[in-house]
């Protein structure tokens, strides 16, 4: 069961804004890798600020003929229709999060139509494609994060399939489960496991705290590789 919205929401406010760099330094420091996603991803909009929620995940596979080559395959809307999540009404909580294992860049995992409406009429957060994306001057006018490897007019169907929604998908190295909290901003996309989220975030702030002071001291003129020598950090 994931942590409320809300409840993580106060937590993140506490840290006077983190970012995804000092959630990575949390989670080396906790033992937990593989939580960054691939650097090939990145913002197709303009939306940088630290966005984060819950995942919401759909799973992507290639398409392979079936046993009887006579038999007639499914139609390819059948085949990938799950991609709009039909059973989510409000998504105001979560981040959209699809993948095919490695990244997908010859083919998108979504476009400009099905985008608007899973952020605009759904109302998930953002969204995170761990492949292309198409329809990119509708993708950049969207108001919220949508994360992709690169623009192209090819999509997946006929030769990719939706496997499973809200269960788990992987993008790169990274698996991400429904239910743990994905975290965006300029920096990348970090993967966060939900029991772990209130003491990363906890660790966060303290790390921000500790870290505004060094930088007010660098910017009054102290040297850094002093600071560090004394503090240990940096």
């Amino acid at each position: 069961m994931s942590r409320s919205h809300e409840s993580v929401a106060k937590l993140v406010a506490a840290t006077g804004g983190t970012s995804t760099c000092t959630i990575v330094d949390v989670l080396d420091g906790l033992g937990l890798a593989e939580s960054v996603l691939p650097p090939g991803l990145r913002a197709r909009t303009d939306a940088v600020e630290l966005t984060f929620g819950i995942a919401y995940t759909v799973s992507w596979v290639p398409v392979h003929k079936g046993g009887r080559i006579h038999d007639p395959s499914p139609s390819t809307w059948q085949q990938v229709r799950e991609f709009l999540v039909p059973d989510v009404r409000d998504g105001h909580e979560m981040v959209y999060v699809a993948g095919a294992g490695d990244v997908l860049t010859h083919a998108a995992l979504a476009g400009g139509m099905s985008l608007t409406y899973l952020l605009e009429q759904v109302g998930f957060k953002a969204a995170v494609l761990g492949g292309a994306v198409r329809d990119e001057a509708i993708v950049r006018a969207l108001t919220r994060p949508v994360v992709a490897s690169n623009a192209i007019p090819t999509d997946t169907q006929g030769s990719y399939r939706v496997a499973a929604t809200g269960t788990q998908c992987r993008i790169g190295d990274v698996r991400i489960h429904t239910g743990d909290w994905v975290f965006i901003d300029g920096n990348g996309i970090v993967v966060v496991p939900d029991e772990h989220v209130e003491e990363v975030l906890r660790r966060a702030a303290e790390v921000e705290r500790v870290e505004a002071e060094i930088l007010a001291r660098v910017r009054a003129g102290e040297r850094l590789p002093e600071i560090v020598d004394a503090g240990g950090r940096i």
